[in-house]
């Protein structure tokens, strides 16, 4: 009996374990019914359709154009040097930004000593002059006086020598005269072409210096973006072409060029040429100076387009892709992407005319993702 009550204590003990287990097993089905079911509503989700908008690959006529940038430099560009060094600036006519006429003085040199050289040379040719006239008198006089046998023929000849020495001396003092009138022209600084005055470089008391200039006159009335031709471009790029200018300091405003000046070679370093668009600037709006967004259009080619939201980039690569419907999913391409026009985008490689490309919803989609089409247009599918 003493025992029996013994083993109480044990069996209680042993049926609490049981209980425990029995609880643990309880919760452990539960827990995997509910994971199950959790699963399945996964499965249920995944397998739902995504809703996407489709629009179909299709060829169409897109222009190749060249684009590029540039500085624009007048047309002509004109450094104004002084002939004579050392001497004095008396005047500078204009300044910076006035408008000067072609042969308009520009700058005027102190011309005091040649001015007085000339006055020398002028009093020589008058008195060879005077001279002269008086022989031509005397030569008259003497070869009548000779028709009639009152000279010999020796005082006839003497003055003829002296009327042809002073003829000669006469000519000299005229070339001498004339060389100083030539050099004088060098102390009145014209302007060979007509243009804007660009740069002044001297004021008035300033010493001249050949190897510097006195000012700087530009043609702007049209000016010129010199700029590099691809090689890939260099065959199709012609003399006589159009293009479009634009300038940061007038935005939205589009001046008009033609291609005027291309090279016939390319640098073999840079494999490129260098070509020159001429843009009329009749009323000076544009300056040189200015950077300038140049596009020539080149020709027009028939090409695979998407539309430019269905591409996609891979992050930190770049890598552009696509994903087009096959059979009820969305598949993954790669593509190579050429011209950029408005809201279409040229493909390369990857894709074919036809073929139905997402344009909405491929944010929400991966490689094999089932697809539900909800918008199409122009799609084979």
């Amino acid at each position: 009996m003493a025992d029996f009550e013994h083993q109480k204590p044990k069996r209680r003990q042993a049926m609490v374990v049981l209980l425990g287990l029995a609880a643990v097993l309880l919760v452990a089905s539960a827990f995997n019914v509910v994971r199950v079911r959790s699963r399945s509503a996964e499965t249920k989700q995944a397998a739902a359709a995504v809703p996407v908008a489709v629009r179909a690959a299709r060829t169409a006529s897109m222009e190749e154009t060249l684009k590029t940038t540039g500085d624009l430099f007048p047309i002509q560009d004109v450094y104004l040097y002084p002939a004579v060094p050392g001497k004095k600036v008396l005047q500078v006519l204009f300044e910076r930004g006035d408008a000067v006429p072609e042969g308009a003085l520009v700058g005027r040199l102190d011309d005091g000593q040649i001015a007085a050289q000339m006055r020398q040379a002028e009093a020589a040719v008058s008195a060879a002059r005077i001279q002269l006239e008086l022989l031509e008198k005397d030569r008259v006089r003497l070869e009548n006086l000779y028709r009639e046998k009152a000279v010999a023929k020796q005082r006839v000849d003497h003055i003829r020598a002296e009327h042809r020495a002073a003829q000669a001396r006469l000519a000299e003092a005229q070339e001498a005269l004339r060389a100083l009138k030539e050099l004088h022209k060098d102390f009145f600084l014209r302007a060979p072409m007509g243009g804007i005055l660009a740069e002044r470089y001297v004021d008035p008391g300033n010493l001249t210096d050949t190897r510097k200039p006195i000012a700087r006159i530009t043609d702007e009335t049209v000016l010129k973006v010199v700029f590099h031709v691809p090689e890939k471009d260099f065959g199709v790029l012609r003399s006589g072409m159009k293009g479009l200018c634009l300038v940061d300091a007038f935005p939205g405003r589009t001046f008009e060029g033609v291609v005027r000046v291309t090279s016939p070679v390319l640098d073999p370093r840079t494999r490129t040429a260098m070509a020159e668009l001429h843009v009329p600037n009749r009323d000076l709006t544009l300056r040189s100076g200015m950077f300038a967004h140049v596009t020539i259009p080149l020709r027009t080619r028939d090409v695979v387009v998407v539309d430019r939201d269905a591409v996609v980039r891979l992050p930190g690569t770049g890598q552009p892709y696509v994903f087009v419907v096959e059979g009820g999913v969305a598949r993954m391409r790669n593509v190579r992407l050429g011209m950029e026009q408005q809201t279409v985008v040229e493909v390369t490689e990857g894709v074919q005319p036809g073929e139905p490309v997402l344009v909405r919803g491929q944010n929400r989609v991966v490689d094999g993702s089932p697809v539900e089409i909800t918008a199409a247009e122009g799609s084979q599918s």
